[in-house]
């Protein structure tokens, strides 16, 4: 049912949150801050409990992607978020009719002895979402433990949650996403073969495969970011759709023309940074007004990075 990266040994004063940390956002950020202020405090470790399955694609039978950080970028975030440990629950059916009871005394005070529960203000946890900020408050004398609340983050007047970034990702609106997630909305996959049509027309790009299939991708059109290739960032321009105007398909796909490398990169894990929106996909009449098209995004680019320079 569980697994975390130290395999469980015994952990020293556990200081421990909980929750799907879906996007790691700022408010997310504002807890395991928290988190890791009271472990460092008590000379223990910060624990972050979350989940392989995100429970709303097992709860909701979700069918489309949804999802805002892949596992492994997940993990990686919170490690950088100075969170030492991260545990993986194993959510299913079968755990959503656990009571809040069970997930307090078996998981959180049993198997991984916190001494400490620092949660969100809208904490729900066990079967119907029974465990709350008040439940964790009446069982602390019980079971020996503090409780720590932590309010929520407001930008813009808005409560930062995931379900916020969720709707500004769907609507390509990459750039206020980024203000609530405190850092650029991003996609991690493999560079898989394509059929190599932007090599044809001058354009070589990367079909990115994302990591994992239930990864939201923002709305089809053309966005300006980076690429991190082994450890290092390279600029580029990303399409996400169908590329109606050279394929005759019905599969989404992501493909990123690199503005300042060259060389092989099949069967590489990248990550796509997606900085700012260019324009929507669209169907050209012909080959020659597409590649046109792609010249001017590619000096909507060079502006973009030039200003970044400048300013930068």
């Amino acid at each position: 049912m569980i697994s975390s990266q130290s395999e469980f040994s015994t952990y020293k004063y556990p200081v421990i949150t909980m929750g799907t940390f879906d996007g790691v956002h700022l408010g997310h950020q504002a807890l395991l801050k928290k988190v890791k202020e009271r472990a460092v405090l008590n000379g223990g470790e910060a624990i972050a409990i979350t989940y392989y399955q995100h429970p709303k694609g097992i709860l909701s039978n979700i069918n489309t992607p949804y999802l805002l950080t892949e596992r492994e970028r997940k993990t990686s975030i919170l490690n950088s978020m100075g969170i030492d440990n991260v545990v993986y629950l194993s959510f299913n059916e079968e755990m959503s009719k656990r009571s809040a009871d069970f997930f307090l005394q078996e998981v959180l005070i049993n198997r991984l002895g916190a001494k400490e529960i620092v949660f969100g203000y809208d904490c729900h946890f066990g079967h119907n979402r029974g465990g709350n900020c008040q439940f964790l408050k009446e069982n602390e004398t019980k079971y020996g433990y503090s409780s720590f609340i932590v309010e929520p983050v407001v930008i813009n007047d808005q409560i930062v949650s995931s379900s916020l970034i969720r709707k500004l990702i769907i609507e390509g609106n990459v750039e206020e996403a980024k203000a609530y997630l405190g850092r650029s909305y991003d996609l991690y996959g493999k560079v898989v073969h394509g059929l190599r049509i932007g090599r044809e027309i001058g354009f070589p790009t990367m079909n990115i495969k994302p990591a994992d299939e239930a990864k939201l991708l923002p709305s089809n059109g053309v966005y300006f970011g980076s690429a991190i290739i082994d450890g290092k960032r390279y600029h580029c321009l990303t399409n996400i759709g169908y590329a109606p105007t050279v394929k005759d398909t019905n599969e989404r796909s992501v493909e990123s023309f690199l503005l300042d490398f060259q060389g092989e990169v099949y069967g590489q894990t990248v990550t796509i940074d997606f900085i700012k929106r260019i324009r929507d996909e669209v169907k050209f009449p012909n080959r020659e007004t597409l590649i046109a098209a792609i010249k001017s995004d590619v000096q909507i680019a060079l502006n973009l990075i030039n200003s970044q320079n400048h300013t930068g």
